[in-house]
This record gives C-alpha cells, structure tokens and sequence, in this order.
C-alpha cells in the first residue's frame, strides 16, 4: 500500500496522465445527443454529449470548431471523436473533441475512413504499384451507363483526338444496391479482351450517396486486381472516391479521361515525321562520312599502288620462310643425330651382334635357351641358331667344362 499523501493537484495530475495515456481513452468515437450547447465569444464551444443513462461534459476548441461544415445544436445525434480528459482544476473528466459529424452521415464517413485505412495498409493506393497508361492505346475499355452523360463525352473526345480508336462500352448500373456488382464484372470482363489495353470507369456528376457505388470493396479490388491500367473519372472536380485513389490515373471529368486515354492523333502524325526526318538526317549523315573515307582511301598510295605495299610484306614473308626452314632442318639434324646414337646403343647390346662374333644360341625343343647339360639328353634334338640360319641337331655325346679345358 502506498502511504504517501498526495495533494488534490497531484492527484488530479496523476489522473490526467493516465487518461492521457489510456489506449482507447487517448482517441475514440462517442455517439450522443448534444444538449447545453453554448457557442463562447472565444470561438469554443462549450456542451454536453448525453444518452439515455449517462452525460459527459465536452468542449471543441476554436481551431477545430472552425472546420465544421454545420452549426451543432441541442438534441443533434451525432457522432464525437475525441479523447477524454480531466479538467484539472475541478478535477471533472471531460470529453476534448476534435470533430463532429451528424450521426447518419457520421456512420458513412466513419465506414468510408475504415475502408480507406485497410485499404491503404494492403497497399491499393501506393503508387509504386500503378501502372502506366499506353502512349498509344490498341482499343478502350469504358465501364459506365450506356445512357448517361459520361459515356458520351469520352466517346466524343477520343473521335475528336483520335478518329478511328475503338472504344467498347460495357454498360453497367452506376447507382442503386446492384451497381456495385456491374461494375465490378464491367472491370473483370474487359480484362479478359485482347482488343483493349487500357479501362475507364467513369460515371457523371451526383450526390454524394450517388457515388456510394465507387466507394465500395468489392469496386476497389477489381480495380487493383485489373490486369490493364485503369483510369476513374467519377463526378466532378470536387468529388473524390476510393475507386480514384486506387486507380491507375485519376481524370477530373470524363472528358479528361478520354484525353489521358489517347494522344492526339495529328500530333502523333508529327512526332513521326520529326523521328522519319530526323533518321534520314542521320543516315545521310552516315553515308556522306563513308564516302569521304572511301574518297580518301581511293587516294591513298596503298591503293594505287598496291604490289608496292604487298612487297613489304613479300620481303618480311621470305625471310620468315627462311628462318623457319633453317629451324626444320637444325630439328630434324638433332633428331637424326639422336636416333642414330641411340641405334648404335641398341645394336651393341643386340643378341644378334654376339652371332656375329661366331656364337650360336640352342633351344630344346620346348624352345627353352640351354645353359646346363644336366638339362640335356643323349639322343635330344636341339635346334641351334647361328648368326645366318638355324642347325637341327641331335646329342650324341656331352662333355662339361673340364673335359674342355683339358683337351
């Protein structure tokens, strides 16, 4: 338990700070009906925001009063946002509003703002993601009334910028409870046409439940998930809608959409011509270089007289030739050289050079080298090779070494 004794501005103080800080407390909508409602020569306004149970004192200053579009009076429902203090000074909670809006429109503007706000958090309005018109369309796609007022004049701007563009309407409700769902199918079912490549959704001027249609999720999403840039141009100047913050490009009017949709068909035909005339300056440009550099060439010594420029390299030639052969034939002499040495080598150590010198080499008949007369039988034949020709001969007698020394 904390013993410490407070003041009443202490304690009022803490108060405050904890209503200041509270997570709904701090902001949060209040629906009430406004009763003691005093307008003070400050410019506040001074009332309170009561129900069937319960009344809250409450104050709008100046700053903000200024912004209202209606003047509050006693028994007006309405809706109050705000966040709730305490007064320090008599130490009474009190509700701080920063804005008003009469109940009925209150709701709409509130759901409208929600919408706007998940919206935004999902990325429909960025404008990273938008994507860029065609600087010459193949074919427009509108989505609006087939009798209304907006349908004609795009159609008759794009005739006047571009005669001959094809503009394809798919009619759609514009307003009442099954709007919402033309439009939505307009969107999706031109995205699925390969004569278009880009889409307006357009609709005249009304009131502000009129445009309640472009106001709608299910509108944005289609216009979000078109495959084709989009532009919207509903109502008036002065009227904005979520399908203009999640389209492509926002006309004023639909006269403006159809001058974004499509360029101006003459001036096209200009540009051309700039581009075609300024790429025959250009090729010109290229071939005048190239003949002068041709002419020069013509000119020069090496093509009136090209063998005398083919004889400096003739000479270069030759002497290459020269030196190459010179470097074949050392190569060759070495390898020679190398080939009979090693020939001399071998044949030193041939069995066939031993032959030569009156030796002979005898196999048995297994064609075994004989070493050892213990190896040999009377009556054997042996086969004897000689440095010329083989002798077939039979053992009639052997003798060992020292016989041989002896005799």
């Amino acid at each position: 338990m904390n013993k410490k004794i407070y003041s009443v501005s202490e304690m009022s103080k803490i108060v405050q700070e904890t209503m200041d800080d509270h997570p709904i407390l701090s902001s949060l909508w209040v629906r009430g009906e406004i009763a003691n409602f005093k307008c003070h020569s400050s410019g506040h306004l001074y009332f309170s925001l009561k129900d069937q149970n319960s009344n809250v004192r409450a104050v709008m200053f100046k700053s903000r009063a200024l912004k209202l579009n209606f003047k509050p009076k006693d028994g007006l429902d309405c809706l109050v946002r705000g966040y709730v203090s305490v007064y320090a000074k008599e130490t009474s909670l009190q509700l701080y509003v920063e804005e008003i809006l009469p109940s009925g429109i209150g709701l709409q503007s509130i759901a409208l703002a929600e919408l706007k706000e998940r919206l935004q958090k999902k990325g429909y309005f960025a404008n990273e993601r938008k994507k860029d018109l065609p600087l010459l369309p193949i074919g427009i796609g509108v989505v609006s009334s087939p009798v209304g007022a907006a349908i004609r004049d795009i159609s008759r701007v794009v005739r006047r910028r571009y005669p001959g563009m094809p503009v394809i309407l798919y009619p759609t409700l514009v307003q009442g409870e099954k709007a919402v769902d033309t439009v939505v199918e307009g969107i999706r079912e031109l995205n699925k046409r390969k004569d278009i490549d880009v889409i307006v959704v357009t609709r005249g001027g009304g009131s502000s439940e009129d445009l309640n249609v472009f106001n709608s999720e299910k509108v944005a999403d289609a216009i979000f998930d078109s495959n084709y840039p989009v532009i919207s141009a509903i109502g008036h100047e002065i009227d904005f809608t979520v399908a203009d913050m999640v389209a492509d490009i926002r006309a004023a009017t639909p006269s403006m959409a159809g001058e974004l949709a499509v360029p101006v068909k003459d001036d096209i035909k200009m540009i051309l011509n700039k581009q075609r005339n300024r790429l025959f300056q250009l090729i010109n440009n290229y071939i005048d270089k190239e003949r002068m550099r041709i002419k020069y060439l013509s000119e020069s010594g090496f093509l009136k007289r090209p063998d005398r420029w083919l004889d400096r390299y003739r000479d270069d030639l030759g002497k290459k030739e020269e030196k190459l052969y010179q470097v074949i034939n050392t190569t060759l002499d070495n390898y020679r050289y190398s080939i009979s040495l090693n020939a001399s080598k071998l044949h030193s150590l041939s069995p066939l050079a031993t032959l030569a010198r009156g030796y002979s080499i005898c196999k048995n008949e297994k064609e075994e080298i004989l070493k050892d007369l213990q190896k040999i039988s009377i009556g054997e034949k042996i086969d004897i090779q000689l440095y010329s020709g083989n002798l077939r001969c039979e053992v009639l007698e052997k003798g060992d070494k020292s016989n041989e020394s002896r005799g």
